[in-house]
């Protein structure tokens, strides 16, 4: 049985279809509608196979309401169900399967049936779980660089820096308010000035990405801005994934170290100089330093010097003057026999105290090097 939902604010109209269908032996009718807000509520909290919706309703018309549908059930049949035929072009265009004329008929319904069914067969065969390719390809650690997600060789292009920064403003903040967009973009601005740009920039930023799909990139609503995540390839996304799972687990896997490394390739937005950054920026070089302490530590205990070696490094890379990390390294070249490398590290140490802070290495790693 094919499970379907019916809007249709035409109590008459609903009731036709209703009974047609549950005639037909093939459909299960899981619930009707008179308002489409209420169908909205329905399908985010349940599944079904299809939609059967009127075009002329009220708040919410059957074309928008595809868009909203869909937010829950991407692939989801539709099927419009009308009395006026100069919609069908536009129908068509949102990919609904039929587009039927009031009043319905079993005959003619039967003809949508047998559409559906064919569709949903052919969907069963071709249901092996891949990974939708992902609409956006975002490079965030490092230098800034947005790309088509179906081309990576291929940059979307911006039409001005503020552009370029009201987009990542947003994928840095994954959902927001204009108000706060005013307050940190165009504070110099009045409110009112501030919104006309708030609009005429976000216009551009969609234009820009392509964003004119039913389940769009940036989803604006009377609450605020945010991002679809699940549309784009983010190295930001994925590090700060990748993150909460290793500080929440007990069991690490090397994968998981050598992969958060690979993603980290510098600084939040490296060059753009965005005052708004430089807070996320700094907890997210914080939150690297202690990834690579981790890894560290974990490499140690696996007995692995030369790995831990490696994560040392990257932390000196970002903090040349972290003595303990110095004193580590020192450490292990002692320990595997390279005395004139832990003399080097010595020297690089005692360089970067001088130049940055005027001071010297503490005497115990001065003792090192003369007991070895």
């Amino acid at each position: 049985m094919i499970k379907v939902i019916i809007v249709d604010d035409e109590d008459l109209s609903l009731k036709r279809l209703k009974r047609i269908l549950t005639e037909s032996g093939a459909i299960e009718v899981c619930e009707v509608f008179h308002d489409p807000e209420k169908a909205c509520e329905y399908a985010a909290n349940h599944s079904f196979d299809a939609a059967f919706l009127d075009i002329t309703m009220p708040r919410i018309s059957g074309m928008q309401l595809i868009g909203e549908l869909r937010k829950h059930h991407p692939s989801l049949p539709i099927v419009l169900v009308t009395g006026y035929e100069e919609y069908a072009v536009q129908a068509f265009e949102k990919e609904v399967i039929d587009y039927i004329i009031k009043p319905v008929t079993a005959e003619r319904v039967s003809r949508t049936i047998q559409r559906l069914q064919q569709l949903l067969r052919d969907t069963a065969i071709s249901s092996e779980p891949v990974s939708p390719s992902p609409r956006l390809t975002v490079r965030m650690l490092g230098e800034f660089t947005v790309l088509d997600g179906a081309n990576v060789d291929i940059p979307v292009k911006l039409r001005t820096p503020k552009t370029e920064e009201l987009l990542a403003f947003l994928l840095c903040a994954k959902s927001t308010s204009r108000d706060v967009l005013a307050d940190t973009l165009w504070k110099d601005l009045s409110p009112q000035k501030a919104w006309t740009n708030i609009n005429s920039t976000l216009y551009y930023v969609r234009r820009a990405v392509g964003d004119n799909s039913d389940v769009p990139l940036i989803q604006k609503d009377r609450n605020g801005i945010r991002i679809d995540r699940d549309s784009i390839d983010c190295d930001l996304y994925e590090f700060e994934a990748l993150f909460r799972q290793i500080r929440q687990t007990s069991t690490y896997s090397p994968e998981m170290f050598e992969r958060i490394d690979t993603l980290y390739r510098g600084e939040l937005l490296k060059g753009r100089h965005y005052e708004w950054a430089l807070a996320w920026s700094r907890q997210l070089e914080r939150d690297f330093i202690t990834m690579m302490e981790t890894a560290a530590q974990y490499h140690i205990q696996q007995k692995q010097p030369l790995r831990t070696l490696h994560y040392l490094d990257r932390i000196l890379q970002i903090d040349s003057i972290r003595e303990d990390i110095h004193r580590e390294k020192i450490v292990i070249y002692l320990s595997l026999g390279r005395r004139t490398e832990a003399q080097w590290q010595y020297q690089l140490l005692e360089e970067s105290l001088h130049e940055e802070l005027g001071s010297r290495p503490a005497a115990d790693i001065q003792l090192l090097l003369r007991q070895s």
